[in-house]
């Protein structure tokens, strides 16, 4: 059972989008509830059949959609997988109600500046929880010491890292540009994120406005939408042009597909989606060098790595590989490659299957 606030578009989101049918078609009896609401993945996961439900949560202290979620959740399960604040809470409730394990998911990266940081009762009510799950997954080697802080045995945590589609079908390069009417010389960067402030999807528009007053063909495109977004527009009108924003596209690797390259000028990551996404239709990466990004991208070899606290190199980077097509393809040639030896749905889909099998069998022992 993988219990999670909603699905609404977002790296960890799309992640459990592709994973669960994985495990179903697996052989694994999976359900899903989402406590607060629906999102762009509900009907999808629901169109491949997976067993899903809302329960409908107005606030977290809401006794009635609470008193919903632990009906929604009494089949029996050998395991009770979560992601997110509330959905930890009330999946520990339903695995200890069902002597199933409790799996917690973290997606969060290393934070040393408090971006994410949890209020004070938010801690109050995880931390007793913490030491008793029964496994913590993360998604980056870089998460392990965070986690151990925050309370999580060691020997609970595993790292399974997240897995795209190898060679994902996407339209027409030449097509999609045009209707989104960038022209045939431009170089496009694109940034593709949820727009919170640890994004920091503004300093993404600066840079790649100050590559445009060095090298004119520069271009960029911000996909995406979030509680962030004011600030980011007032960055993009600044840009006069040189930047524009879509907002939430369906489409993402399409427009990634149509880019030249794929930036990420994030200050808190572990393994972002679209990093990897973008690696799987061979575009190079200029990312900041924080939490596991430098477990995907081999700096100068399939992307480039940046100093979170100097975002000029941006800029510098974008206007180089804009007058350089032959590193450009041959960075992102290495980073399709590595993605598919790496970061592959079978890689992921096959780790967890492989921890929901063990945790199983003393469950069934139990029964």
């Amino acid at each position: 059972m993988f219990v999670c606030p909603n699905l609404e578009a977002g790296g960890a989101e799309r992640q459990w989008a592709i994973l669960i049918p994985g495990l179903s078609e697996r052989g694994f009896a999976v359900s899903v509830i989402t406590l607060d609401g629906r999102g762009v993945y509900f009907e999808e996961l629901r169109a491949r059949g997976v067993q899903i439900a809302c329960a409908r949560l107005r606030h977290r202290a809401d006794p009635f959609g609470l008193a919903r979620a632990l009906r929604l959740g009494r089949p029996q399960s050998s395991a009770v997988v979560t992601r997110g604040l509330s959905a930890h809470l009330v999946g520990h409730v339903l695995a200890r109600r069902q002597h199933a394990a409790h799996v917690v998911t973290e997606h969060l990266g290393p934070d040393p500046l408090g971006m994410r940081a949890l209020r004070r009762h938010q801690e109050l009510l995880l931390g007793p929880m913490r030491p008793h799950v029964t496994a913590v997954v993360g998604v980056a080697q870089s998460q392990k010491e965070q986690l151990v802080r925050d309370g999580y045995r060691p020997e609970a945590i595993r790292v399974i890292v997240s897995g795209v589609a190898d060679d994902p079908p996407v339209r027409n390069r030449e097509a999609l540009r045009t209707e989104l009417d960038i022209a045939p010389e431009s170089f496009l960067a694109v940034l593709v994120t949820t727009l919170r402030p640890e994004k920091r999807a503004s300093v993404f528009v600066d840079q790649v406005a100050a590559a445009h007053a060095a090298e004119p063909v520069v271009r960029g495109l911000v996909v995406g939408d979030g509680p962030d977004t004011a600030s980011v527009v007032q960055a993009v009108e600044r840009s006069g042009g040189v930047v524009r924003m879509l907002g939430f596209r369906a489409d993402a690797v399409d427009i990634m597909h149509a880019a030249d390259v794929v930036c990420l000028t994030s200050a808190v990551e572990a393994l972002p989606m679209s990093v990897l996404e973008a690696m799987s239709v061979a575009r190079p990466v200029i990312a900041t060098h924080v939490g596991g990004l430098s477990e995907v991208v081999v700096d100068g070899e399939t992307g480039l790595l940046i100093s979170p606290d100097q975002p000029w190199e941006m800029a510098a980077e974008l206007v180089g590989l804009a007058r350089d097509a032959s590193r450009l393809a041959q960075l992102g040639q290495a980073g399709r490659e590595r993605q598919q030896r790496l970061f592959s749905i079978e890689a992921m889909t096959s780790g967890y299957a492989e921890l929901l099998a063990d945790l199983d069998r003393p469950a069934q022992a139990h029964r």
